[in-house]
C-alpha cells in the first residue's frame, strides 16, 4: 500500500505548473481534510519525490561554474563556464525546491497535535518535515545568497495563497532557520516510531551544515557523534560505496532509486546522463586544466583509478556509472573529513585524532600518502582542502562550497588569461539568478529593495 501512495503523490506533483510560490502543488489535501496520518505521510512521500531533480542541480551546475568539468556536447551549459549564468537551468533547481518546500509547509498548515496518531508516530512527520526544509533551505541558500548585500532566497514557512507576495530574507535569517530545523528534525526523530529519513542522516547533515556555516563547535559534535555511533563503517575499497544500486554501509543517507521516476527525474540518471564514458552521449568531462583535476589526478590514489577512466580526449567521472542507482547524498568519508577540519579550527593546532581522521581516508586510497608525524595547522588544513576534493569532487558541490568558504580562487576562462581570478572577482558572478516569472510576480531583488 505504501508503495501505491509514492507513485500517487509522485505522479500528480508532476503535474505543477511554474508559478510554484502563488500555487503550491494541489493534491486534495487542504489543510481542513489534512486529519489523518495517512494524508501527513502522503505529503512527505511526495516531497521526497520532488527533491530528487532538486538534489542533482548542485552537483553539476556548480562543477561547470568551478570550471571543474568540460563540456562536450551540451550548448545549454556553456554559459556557465563563461560565469554568464543564465536562468534556462537555475529555474529548474528553484522550482523543485521551493514545489518541494510547499509541499512540507502544507503540514505545518496542519493542526497535526489534533491528528489521530500517536505521539511517535506525530514525531516521524515532524521530523521529516523540519529535515527537507533544512535540506532545501541549505542548497538554496549557498546558491542564491549573496555575500555582499546579505539576501538570499524568500523564507516561507507556511503555504502562499493567490495573492500573498513575498521579499528576500537575510542570509543570516535564513542560516539561522536551517540551523533550527534541523535541531528540530534530531528532536523528532529521537521521538519518532520510524520515519523516511532518521536521526543520524539528520546529524550528519546537521554536520555539514555547521561546516558551512563556520560553526566549527557544532560541526564537530554532529560529525562525532556520528562516526562514533558505530552505524556505519567505510568501506575498504572507495569504488565498493557507488557499486550499483548503492547499498554500502559507508551511505548514511541516501535517495532511492525509483523506476518510476523516468531518466529525467532520478537524480543517479541525471549524474549519470551528464558523466556517462561516452564521447557522443555524455556532456561532462574533468577539465584535466581544472583546480580539482590537479589535486584529482594522481595514478597511485585509488579514487583517482577506480572512480575515473580515460581515452585520448577526455577523463571520465565514474562515480555513477549506471543510470540505476542510489544518490548517495551523504556519506561516512564527508564525516571524518569534517571532524578532522572542524577540531583543527576549534583547536588552532592539530591532534592525532585529526591526523587519524586523514590517514583513515588516505590508508583506504594511497597508503604511501598516509602521515607518520602530527603537522602544523597550515600543513593540515592545505591536506584536508586536498583530501576533500579528492574524495568528494563532483558530488553534491562540495568543492564550490569549500572553495567559497575558503574564499580561495578559481581558474581563468582561456579569454580571460591564465592565472585564477580571486574570490572578490568571481563571488558575485556565481549567484544564481532568480526566475523571471518570480521576479515579475513578486518583485525579488537581493538589493534589499
Amino acid at each position: 500500500m505504501k508503495k501505491l501512495v509514492i507513485i500517487f503523490v509522485y505522479t500528480i506533483f508532476w503535474s505543477c505548473g511554474d508559478d510554484f510560490l502563488d500555487n503550491p502543488p494541489n493534491i486534495g489535501l487542504t489543510p481542513d481534510k489534512l486529519t489523518d496520518l495517512a494524508s501527513a505521510q502522503a505529503l512527505l512521500y511526495g516531497a521526497y519525490a520532488q527533491i530528487r531533480p532538486f538534489v542533482s542541480q548542485s552537483a553539476l551546475y556548480s562543477a561547470g561554474m568551478m570550471r571543474d568539468v568540460v563540456n562536450r556536447n551540451r550548448g545549454e551549459y556553456d554559459n556557465f563556464y563563461g560565469h554568464e549564468i543564465g536562468t534556462n537551468m537555475t529555474s529548474w533547481q528553484y522550482t523543485s525546491g521551493f514545489t518541494a518546500l510547499g509541499t512540507v509547509n502544507k503540514i505545518f498548515a496542519d493542526d497535526l497535535a489534533n491528528t489521530a496518531a500517536t505521539d511517535a508516530e506525530k514525531s516521524a512527520v515532524l521530523a521529516d518535515a523540519h529535515f527537507l526544509r533544512a535540506l532545501i533551505y541549505f542548497d538554496l541558500n549557498n546558491y542564491w545568497g549573496d555575500p555582499i548585500t546579505d539576501y538570499t532566497v524568500p523564507l516561507l514557512e507556511l503555504p502562499l495563497s493567490i495573492d500573498d507576495r513575498v521579499s528576500c530574507a537575510k542570509t543570516s535569517e535564513l542560516s539561522a532557520f536551517i540551523e533550527s530545523e534541523i535541531e528540530n528534525a534530531r528532536a523528532h526523530f529521537q521521538e519518532a516510531s520510524s520515519g523516511i529519513s532518521n536521526y543520524y542522516a539528520a546529524t550528519a547533515l546537521a554536520a555539514r551544515i555547521y561546516f558551512f556555516h563556520e560553526k566549527y563547535d557544532s560541526a564537530y559534535a554532529r560529525a562525532n557523534e556520528v562516526i562514533t555511533s558505530g552505524q556505519y563503517s567505510l568501506e575498504s575499497d572507495v569504488t565498493e560505496v557507488f557499486t550499483a544500486p548503492g547499498n554500502s554501509n559507508e551511505i548514511i543517507f541516501k535517495i532511492m532509486f525509483n523506476s518510476v521516476d523516468g531518466s529525467g527525474v532520478s537524480p543517479s540518471a541525471r549524474i549519470f546522463e551528464a558523466y556517462q564514458a561516452s564521447p557522443t552521449l555524455g556532456f561532462y568531462s574533468m577539465n584535466t586544466n581544472g583546480v580539482a583535476a590537479e589535486m584529482i589526478m594522481d595514478e597511485e590514489d585509488s579514487r583517482y583509478t577506480g572512480l575515473y577512466s580515460s581515452d585520448d580526449n577526455y577523463v571520465y567521472v565514474e562515480k555513477y556509472t549506471t543510470d540505476q542507482m542510489h544518490y548517495q547524498y551523504i556519506r561516512l568519508a564527508e564525516m571524518h573529513l569534517t571532524r578532522a577540519e572542524a577540531n583543527i579550527m576549534i583547536n588552532g593546532s592539530v591532534n592525532q585524532q585529526d591526523v587519524d581522521d586523514i590517514n583513515v581516508l588516505r590508508n583506504r586510497a594511497k597508503p604511501s600518502s598516509a602521515l607518520t608525524s602530527i603537522p602544523t595547522k597550515d600543513q593540515a588544513l592545505n591536506m584536508l582542502f586536498e583530501d576533500r576534493t579528492k574524495e568528494l569532487a563532483f558530488e553534491l558541490g562540495d568543492h564550490f562550497l569549500n572553495t567559497k568558504r575558503l574564499k580561495f580562487g578559481i581558474i581563468r576562462t582561456q579569454d580571460e588569461g591564465e592565472g585564477f581570478k580571486t574570490y572578490s572577482e568571481w563571488i558575485e558572478l556565481l549567484l544564481y539568478p532568480f526566475p523571471g516569472n518570480e521576479v515579475d510576480i513578486h518583485g525579488l531583488t537581493r538589493s534589499g529593495n
